[in-house]
């Protein structure tokens, strides 16, 4: 019998705010986001959850030796929850950032992927990159006047269009989703997200007539790559999740399920 107790609840209250000896006690409390957002997680039809991070959590449980009590909430819910000691341990593609880092500490990295911009294949744009304020390249401003640009709010990708693009109509969105569904249908007319969930979108019937109109620049708004989040100093819990990350690296676990859910290969 599996290790990880799924409790699939976009709502969960919790009756206390002290911090809980919990690796001590052999449980830890895993928050995830079963929004659908392949290949690095949701959950299905069948109710079973799905995706390279739904593989290697499952792993990482086990690894650690601890039951997983696995909690389903809104992504933008996640952080907040693991801040206010309702979780200890976070997982949703986050990317490890310089500003997230000020709240909360990261595992080491599972996955590093770029950011693109997908629109219309009618829509004829060249998008050169443009020098940032605060130093490195970013995407042209100016081919993004008069558009726009659609996000998955409180990620990465959020950040940095409301940092470097001020005087561009950005629309954030609950889901990724939702942002592919209003960029299908004619109401923006960009959409900018992480390269494997762009290419998972234009694998599909929907994203047929849609194309990568550019790849922005690596930039410190973007990320160093994803990772397991947990509360700020909490190094027993973190040393745990690098040391099991760890061995699922050395031992292809983790390459097994890039494998598997990246490349189709099962």
């Amino acid at each position: 019998m599996s290790n990880i107790v799924i409790k699939v609840a976009l709502a969960i209250a919790f009756a206390s705010s002290t911090v809980l000896p919990v690796l001590a006690e052999d449980v830890l409390r895993v928050g995830m986001t079963p929004e659908p957002y392949l290949p690095f997680g949701q959950v299905n039809a069948a109710g079973e959850w799905e995706g390279i991070e739904a593989d290697i959590t499952h792993v990482l449980c086990e690894r650690m030796q601890v039951k997983c009590e696995i909690s389903a909430m809104a992504f933008d819910g996640l952080l907040p929850a693991l801040k206010e000691n309702k979780l200890d341990v976070v997982v949703g593609a986050f990317s490890i950032t310089d500003e997230r880092k000020e709240t909360v500490d990261f595992s080491a990295s599972y996955y590093t992927e770029g950011t693109s911009l997908v629109g219309p294949k009618a829509e004829s744009v060249s998008i050169g990159t443009a020098d940032a304020p605060d130093g490195g390249k970013i995407l042209d401003p100016k081919a993004l006047e008069g558009k726009i640009v659609g996000v998955q709010a409180s990620t990465v990708q959020h950040q940095y269009m409301t940092k470097y693009y001020p005087d561009i109509e950005v629309k954030a969105y609950d889901t990724a989703d939702n942002s592919m569904a209003d960029l299908a249908a004619g109401r923006i007319d960009f959409v900018l997200s992480p390269d494997l969930y762009v290419h998972t979108f234009l694998a599909t019937p929907q994203g047929a007539d849609f194309d990568v109109k550019a790849a922005a620049p690596n930039n410190k708004v973007l990320g160093e790559g994803v990772g397991y989040v947990v509360k700020k100093g909490d190094a027993v819990t973190l040393k745990k999740v690098d040391d099991a990350l760890a061995s699922i690296k050395a031992d292809g676990t983790l390459d097994k399920s890039i494998a598997k859910w990246v490349d189709g290969k099962k």
